[in-house]
């Protein structure tokens, strides 16, 4: 069951990027033609994939159970991850209105250049549901097929059935995947990209693999750095002339946005930085062992935080003095992104730096352990995990956030860590499931962004509300909701916003759109000019007042300003 629902997922993957693609350019991105052209291809999935009945084994009874609140929480919530309402949602909107995912003008090049996959299924839904209701279900439905995926994984590698599901139950319980499950980032498809790419390069499946890669490019660009240890293992063990299919797939797949991309910023990856000025660059300034220790110091680091002060503390403290003993700085500029500093790890209940310390520990005792018992495919799979992980630390600058992009090698180390428990007692496997449920306790009701329990929680808040649950740093709530209101009342359909303070637009376009569904948006300036512009976090701003100086005089919300020509 569990290869036919991995397949499945695959190429339904798949429909939706060309389905994507084959409209776009006729404009025909909209409620109807995606119907049709999903009733076609459902029907022919269902025709030529081998039926399989449904049948939840005990085992996996543990997992279904951790996984019911994280749906409760997905269903409640609407998408409200600080990036999502940065550029993941902006672009399903700005496409939604357009009909087509042919890039917009726009100053923050995420909302056009960055991999859409992700954000193709989020428009498909938004555009079938007429809302944003459904969005956070395609991590959460990530999260279900990661759970399968790495019992399958486990069961490739030889595991037992009750390994199997301790695998399933690992990954299920993970504390940034519980976080992460309910939300609109796309981290966790890209986990379960390469948790399918894990499978079928275990099965030798060169058609699956080499869609799965594709896939997982397609989510997420943190894919170039997860995937060289499995290419290596890939090339080690196909024939060099199927190797072909994975490139093939990996163009097929990707070429539209690569041209995109290519015609824009002259690479077919895109800009190193969010507004192309190399500013907030991803990468290291520069490359070598120096950058490489330091991250990994760093990272390590982060993913060490807990409840007690003193702990973390100790930790930052013990990782300082590893960068003395290399005579590396813990704040170089050329690794640490703009702004940050390195300090003391937390224990968050945040899908962006949670950590998975407990697992992390366990993977590593794994590792361990398959190496001393000189077991060659565990030892192997743990060496490309690390592998992975390094060339994630020699590419990208140290973030305080980042620990949400590690989440997919947390992912596919669960049957590593199944493995592990494999060798003991059952009831000492049985202590370890129950020691991980109890450290889920608090991701699954009091996640910061989508509680479950509280005076914050989604059961006694509204959901217009709930979107500025990851905003609280910016205090800015009653600007929107008033700028909101007086738009609608204004009657202006054709609306521009003015994001060059980086300020997030989701949630203005949201709430807008629930008042007036015919409204459009643009990246302003803009010609011809829009009937109002929003400028968020423009007070005091003499550059913004003179460039739209023809609406006249300003309305102040908060730190907003309001240009308008349409009386109301």
């Amino acid at each position: 069951m569990r290869d036919s629902l991995l397949r499945t997922a695959i190429v339904i993957l798949a429909a939706a990027l060309f389905i994507t693609e084959l409209l776009s350019p006729l404009h025909l991105l909209s409620r109807w033609p995606l119907a049709i052209a999903w009733i076609i291809t459902l029907a022919l999935i269902a025709a030529r994939i081998p039926r399989f009945s449904f049948h939840l084994s005990y085992l996996y009874i543990p997992s279904a159970v951790i996984a019911i609140p994280v749906a409760i929480a997905a269903v409640l919530s609407p998408p409200n991850s600080a990036d999502a309402m940065a550029y993941h949602l902006p672009r399903v909107i700005y496409w939604a209105q357009s009909g087509t995912v042919a890039f917009f003008p726009t100053p923050y090049y995420n909302q056009v250049m960055l991999a859409p996959l992700a954000e193709y299924i989020m428009l498909h839904t938004y555009l079938l549901t007429g809302g944003d209701h459904l969005i956070n279900l395609i991590a959460f439905a990530s999260y279900l097929g990661s759970i399968a995926g790495v019992s399958a994984i486990a069961g490739a590698f030889g595991l037992p059935p009750r390994a199997q599901a301790v695998a399933a139950f690992i990954c299920a319980t993970l504390p940034n995947a519980i976080l992460q499950a309910s939300g609109a980032k796309n981290d966790f498809l890209l986990a379960f990209c390469l948790v399918c790419a894990v499978y079928f390069a275990a099965r030798r499946d060169v058609i699956f693999l080499a869609l799965s890669i594709a896939l997982a490019i397609a989510t997420k660009a943190t894919a170039y750095l997860f995937l060289p240890p499995l290419l290596i293992y890939a090339a080690s063990v196909l024939p060099r002339r199927k190797l072909l299919w994975i490139a093939a797939a990996i163009l097929a797949v990707n070429g539209p946005q690569y041209i995109r991309n290519l015609r824009l910023t002259g690479s077919p990856l895109g800009y190193d930085s969010a507004q192309g000025d190399g500013h907030y660059r991803w990468r290291n300034e520069h490359a070598g062992l120096a950058s490489l220790a330091s991250n990994f110091i760093r990272h390590t680091s982060e993913q060490l935080g807990a409840r007690s002060p003193q702990w973390n503390d100790r930790v930052y403290r013990a990782a300082l003095a590893a960068h003395r003993a290399l005579a590396l700085d813990p704040n170089d500029p050329g690794t640490t992104w703009p702004g940050a500093r390195f300090s003391p790890p937390v224990n968050a209940n945040h899908e962006a730096n949670a950590n998975n310390r407990w697992q992390l520990l366990l993977f590593l005792i794994a590792a361990i352990y398959a190496i001393a018992t000189r077991n060659r495919t565990w030892s192997l799979y743990a060496a490309a995990l690390f592998t992975a992980f390094l060339i994630f630390c020699f590419y990208l600058k140290w973030q305080p956030f980042l620990a949400r992009l590690e989440l997919p090698l947390f992912v596919c180390a669960a049957p590593l860590g199944a493995y592990f428990l494999a060798q003991f007692h059952p009831a000492i496997t049985l202590a370890a499931c129950l020691f991980f449920a109890s450290n889920a306790r608090l991701p699954l009701f009091e996640n910061w962004t989508r509680p479950l329990k509280g005076p914050h929680s989604l059961f006694v808040t509204t959901r217009d509300d709930a979107y500025f649950n990851d905003m609280s740093q910016w205090n800015n709530r009653a600007s929107y909701l008033e700028s909101v209101d007086r738009v609608a009342r204004s009657g202006c359909n054709y609306v521009g916003i003015d994001i060059t303070e980086n300020q997030l637009e989701y949630p203005f376009q949201a709430l807008l759109r629930e008042r007036n569904p015919n409204v459009r948006f643009i990246h302003a300036p803009a010609a011809p000019p829009p009937c109002a512009v929003l400028c968020p976090d423009c007070i005091g701003n003499q550059q913004k007042l003179t460039l739209y100086r023809d609406y006249g005089p300003p309305i102040e919300i908060g730190r907003f300003l309001l240009f308008t020509n349409t009386p109301y």
